[in-house]
């Protein structure tokens, strides 16, 4: 019974055997908390990989047999409530008398008691077989925060359903999923070939990875492009004799954290410009007595500095010449605060993060279809209603709770930032060189924005004031589609048939341009999503009028048709605009500005890589965000406890990203396998033309799964500074791309040399991790510490990490904690976790087997 709690038992008891005789409509809000405070629920996945009888409509025919199961610890025959509770793709049938379950709109569904239902048992456990479409193999995919509803009373979470903290990784889990350790469950499929990474997988895969050795005095992240030493040091712990400005106020601000203060007596800085130098490169020299820096912008100069407190080990840096410039211009992480609302804070220790590693552009995911969280002027009612979830079926006050949010107003996945908020993280970004770059996905995505809408529609109409009503609707209520988005909405689409609707985008972007003049940071792209609207709008009257006017073939091209129209309000306003890419691959490249930024999301294993080259044939300005190895809410690692989606992939851990070649990036076949663990070739049917490149690069993290500040930092460190590795220097290990080239399993392109020197350049990174980076961040930044691998060898416990440096700990059977240092004899069940210095969580535990 997971997730039962003995100890709220008696205090619900007697409240409990008073519902023993109660009628529905006599239930009371005293009984319906002692109901939520002991039912215990548990969600039980029997089987991903043999499952008959699917859905063909949904999921393709791919479904998973699962049970919830119920129980009480004394008899009751309360009735008269429901269950809500979300699923992250629809149930598409129960196998229960007992109960019924309905599926509401997006991953909300509700249990209701039929008939046939008399109540429970003391002890009896109640199970409700279903079948779940796709499958269930992490623990993550289930969510939290089951409630109970009965008509007038007040909604009530389950407390077996709400989200526990593990005192070692200090991570919250669900406590109410049932284990998911045999392979039917863990498992996708039958097609499912990725192994599980247990202890002895771990083991073999951090021995592979850490086969070299490598260190350099002037190593640090992202690594500089050339380096000449001289064989000296210069002691900084004088102070440097500098002028302060706004431009690398900052870096200096980071240099006295290490101790390295200004003085007008200390060690001269002087800066010269070099126009022959590109935007954000520089040349440092550090001679024995002094420190000059090059550069052709500010940024340049920032970066100089950055380098400097990098390269600082107790207050000395080597002598020499470094000379550094970054592989691409556009060096960028994503955050998506709009499905889980994620802190001011949080978003100011990303932007530090991000600053010391030289990346430039914050992604700022603020609306989608779980929550709009940017307030705009004029439009209360998008943050008033689409920034909040709770139990509102009218949606006249709040969203309909989605993702495990609950039915309250106050969950801390709620919120919003206000425009003052916004600024101070425009003028924070503006310090630190990074641009942000506002994203509200439309036309698909786009269910807070709709929704909010309508209530303002509502509210106007009741008052008898139908312009006000009109001027920013964004449905067109005469439509009668039934579609089902690609998260199984079916109501979630701007319609691109509306005047209002572009009244909405432009009224949108004037607040946002406006905001970014007060912050004194101009708003020079901005991302407009485009992205899955498959089915929207085929019955809709006003669409059927443009459909006539345009001489559109398929309602399908609607989107390009938004597409084109919202891009050129975007470009008028002498601002880029962006895009993902499946968005534009249906839009006829004449008709959009010559400037494009082009988000590639396409798998490499799905030939993604040919859109990423097409698209920068035609000019655009890629942006690779490839989900194979740079979306960071996926799984570290091939286990149901590693938390994350996992639909492009299931092993994304930081020597993976490391091994990132993004100017080739047909040459992962060759060893990455498909997300199912198998091998694929890459066929360069659309080749890179002479001159055409991809501007940059960028990580993200989407919030599905990520529901407090803790996990989104695990989710998304160290593997951001792996990713600014690859976005700012090329390593010289690195295949070249050969127009037209064909890998794949049987190509051995990447021999043996540049895999010697990939592990010598891995040991050189990750010593800099473990000593340089981590220390900074282990007071206030959650990290993911890697679990260690383990082998028991003729009764010897032989472990390894994935980092160097960190400390490795085991148990047996009873006994306590003891660093591991040597191959050790062990007995019974061991369990290890890896420790980092003076930080008080550790790893994950792992058992050995």
């Amino acid at each position: 019974m997971s997730g039962f709690k003995l100890s709220r038992i008696a205090v619900g008891l007697s409240v409990l055997s008073s519902m023993a005789t109660a009628q529905a409509s006599s239930l009371n809000q005293t009984e319906l908390d002692a109901l939520g405070e002991n039912l215990a629920v548990t969600y039980h996945v029997i089987s991903n990989t043999d499952a008959t009888g699917c859905s063909e409509t949904l999921g393709g025919g791919k479904c998973f047999d699962a049970k919830i199961s119920l129980t009480l610890p004394n008899d009751a025959k309360a009735s008269g409530w429901k269950i809500y509770f979300s699923h992250t793709t629809p149930i598409q049938r129960d196998s229960s008398d007992l109960f019924d379950i309905e599926h509401i709109n997006g991953d909300l569904h509700t249990i209701k008691p039929t008939p046939e239902f008399t109540g429970f048992k003391a002890g009896q456990t109640l199970d409700i077989p279903l079948k779940g479409t796709f499958w269930l193999a992490a623990a993550s995919d289930q969510m939290p925060n089951y409630y109970l509803f009965a008509d007038g009373l007040r909604p009530v979470i389950i407390d077996s359903t709400r989200e526990i903290r593990d005192q070692d990784s200090q991570l919250t889990y669900n406590q109410h999923v049932a284990p998911l350790s045999s392979p039917e469950q863990y498992r996708r499929s039958e097609q499912d070939k990725l192994q599980l990474a247990d202890a002895a997988w771990l083991f073999d895969h951090y021995q592979q990875a850490n086969a070299a050795q490598g260190d350099s005095p002037a190593r640090i992240i992202p690594a500089i492009s050339s380096t000449t030493l001289s064989g000296d040091k210069l002691d900084l712990r004088k102070g440097l004799a500098i002028t302060s400005t706004d431009v690398i106020d900052h870096a200096l601000s980071r240099l006295a954290a290490k101790g390295i203060n200004s003085n007008p007596t200390g060690i001269k800085v002087s800066f010269e410009d070099d126009l022959n130098l590109a935007v954000d490169a520089y040349v440092l020299t550090v001679e024995k007595d002094a420190i000059t820096i090059r550069s052709g912008s500010g940024s340049g100069r920032y970066y100089a500095l950055t380098s400097l407190s990098a390269l600082a080990k107790e207050g000395q840096v080597p002598t020499g010449v470094y000379q550094d410039s970054p592989r691409y211009p556009f060096r960028g992480m994503h955050l998506d605060v709009s499905r889980n609302f994620h802190s001011k804070d949080m978003v100011l220790r990303l932007l530090d993060q991000m600053a010391a590693v030289k990346l430039n552009k914050l992604h700022f995911h603020l609306a989608d279809d779980e929550g709009w969280r940017l307030e705009i002027p004029g439009l209360p009612e998008l943050t008033e209603i689409g920034a909040y979830r709770c139990h509102d079926p009218s949606e006249s006050q709040c969203l309909l709770p989605q993702l495990g949010s609950g039915p309250h107003r106050d969950a801390p996945v709620n919120g919003y930032y206000s425009v003052a908020d916004y600024k101070e993280i425009l003028a924070y970004a503006k310090a630190r060189h990074i641009d942000v770059i506002p994203s509200m996905d439309m036309p698909g995505h786009s269910r807070a924005a709709t929704r909010s809408m309508m209530a303002r529609y509502n509210k106007y109409m009741q008052q008898e004031k139908p312009e006000l009503a009109n001027e920013y609707l964004l449905t067109d209520l005469q439509d009668t589609t039934v579609y089902s988005s690609v998260q199984f909405y079916n109501d979630n689409t701007i319609n691109p048939c509306l005047p209002s609707s572009y009244r909405f985008v432009s009224k949108v972007l004037n607040e946002i341009n406006k905001m970014h003049e007060e912050a004194e940071m101009p708003l020079s792209r901005y991302h407009v999503g485009a992205d899955e609207t498959a089915g929207a709008w085929k019955e809709s009257p006003a669409c059927a009028t443009i459909i006539a006017e345009q001489g559109i073939d398929d309602p399908e091209q609607l989107t390009a048709y938004f597409v084109e129209k919202v891009t050129k309000i975007v470009n008028a306003m002498g601002i880029t605009a962006g895009a993902w890419s499946d968005g534009l691959s249906h839009v006829e490249q004449e008709k959009l500005a010559p400037r494009i930024q082009a988000n590639i999301w396409d798998a490499l294993f799905w030939q993604g890589h040919n859109r990423a080259q097409d698209f920068a044939n035609r000019g655009w300005d890629v942006v690779l965000s490839i989900p194979d190895v740079l979306y960071f809410d996926f799984p570290y690692a091939v286990d149901p406890l590693e938390p994350g989606y996992y639909w492009a992939s299931r092993n994304t851990d930081s020597f993976k990203i490391f091994r990132f070649m993004p100017d080739n990036l047909p040459a992962h076949a060759e060893f990455w396998p498909d997300r199912m663990g198998s091998p694929f070739t890459a066929k360069d049917d659309s080749p890179l033309k002479p001159g055409a490149s991809f501007i940059g690069m960028q990580g993200q993290l989407w919030s599905e799964t990520v529901r407090d500040d803790q996990r989104t930092e695990f989710m998304i460190y160290p593997r951001l500074q792996v990713m600014a590795e690859r976005a700012w220097h090329k390593a010289d290990w690195e295949l070249d791309y050969v127009a037209g080239r064909e890998y794949g399993p049987a190509t051995s392109y990447f021999d043996q040399s540049q895999q010697d020197k990939l592990r010598k350049d891995w040991a050189a990174f990750s010593q800099a991790l473990v000593n340089q980076v981590l220390p900074q961040m282990a007071d206030n930044v959650m990290f993911r510490l890697p679990p260690p691998g383990a082998k028991l060898i003729d009764g010897k416990l032989h472990a390894n990490s994935l980092w160097p440096g960190l400390t490795i700990e085991y148990r047996q059977t009873g006994g306590k904690w003891t660093e591991y240092r040597q191959p050790v004899q062990v007995t019974g069940e061991v369990e290890l976790r890896t420790r980092f210095s003076g930080m008080q969580r550790s790893s994950r535990i792992i058992p050995v087997n």
